[in-house]
């Protein structure tokens, strides 16, 4: 058995993944799909990518999610036939190396509540505390109806110019430590399938929307308004103005939301989103 840590995937290393990934949800009737890249870590040069081999064949993978420094998101598949033979538990102590060396204090795993061998996996670490839930929701194109009434806000695609702004903003909406942010911006100007807006009434900066062109449709995230002008209607006005953006680049619009935001979650499902996939989050502090 080998065990490779690297930071960035070939395409032979993601397909093999992808195949792997279907085996596992087949085996346990889940849908999960776990994000192949590197281009939205806080630090590309750590590996983030575990993958354990028997000979040639790819029987394990395990991937650390890194947006900030403050936490690392693990998800992992075990081929049916090798588990229960300690395979997660070594892929897990090298990332856990990997993160504590860098500094990273906290894990959160990712898994589905229908997942019976995550449940029993997480039993064995212990000290895990389920934080919250994520609902990945999706509208179609058909479905959409372009709102023309009541326009009040202007949008800027994010580049070079205003990346501070929208930094500075990220930071405050999300509540995240200063400077935390501008890596994650600059990597979304530089990207060819990502874009980021920012929305302004009259002068003032009150919100943000991410944009992921996959192959599938567009992903949305990073949405998020400043305190000050919540609840007066500019979320749906925002969602309105995404979902135009979005249906011309695909059929399909897609996005997380957090079980904890409400309000959220509520205008999403006005707007006619449906729920695809949740996926829970259980939090793990490294010693």
């Amino acid at each position: 058995m080998k065990i490779e840590k690297i930071n960035i995937l070939t395409e032979e290393q993601k397909n093999k993944i992808i195949n792997l990934q279907k085996i596992c949800n087949k085996f346990e009737n889940l849908k999960a799909e776990v994000f192949l890249s590197n281009e939205i870590n806080f630090d590309k040069e750590i590996p983030c990518f575990f993958l354990c081999y028997e000979k040639e064949e790819l029987i394990a993978f395990l991937t650390a999610f890194l947006p900030t420094k403050e936490e690392g998101e693990i998800s992992a598949f075990t081929h049916p036939k090798y588990r229960k033979k300690g395979i997660f538990k070594k892929l897990f102590e090298e990332s856990v190396e990997i993160l504590r060396k860098n500094d990273i204090p906290k894990i959160l795993f990712v898994t589905e509540p229908e997942s019976k061998s995550s449940k029993e996996v997480l039993k064995r670490i212990g000290k895990i505390k389920l934080v919250r839930s994520e609902y990945t929701m999706s509208y179609l194109k058909e479905s959409f109806q372009e709102e023309n009434d009541n326009k009040r806000l202007k949008f800027e695609t994010v580049t070079e110019k205003n990346k501070r702004i929208y930094s500075q903003m990220t930071e405050e909406i999300f509540e995240m430590p200063e400077g935390t942010s501008i890596n994650f911006v600059e990597n979304v100007i530089k990207s060819v399938d990502r874009d980021a807006y920012i929305g302004y009434l009259n002068k003032e900066n009150i919100g943000i929307f991410n944009m992921n062109y996959i192959k599938d449709g567009v992903f949305l995230y990073g949405l998020g308004i400043r305190n000050f002008f919540k609840r007066k209607g500019y979320g749906k006005e925002i969602m309105n103005f995404a979902l135009k953006k979005a249906f011309e680049k695909g059929s399909k619009a897609l996005l997380d939301v957090d079980s904890d935001n409400v309000s959220a979650y509520s205008l999403y499902k006005k707007l006619g989103f449906v729920i695809e996939f949740q996926a829970d989050y259980y939090e793990y502090y490294i010693k």
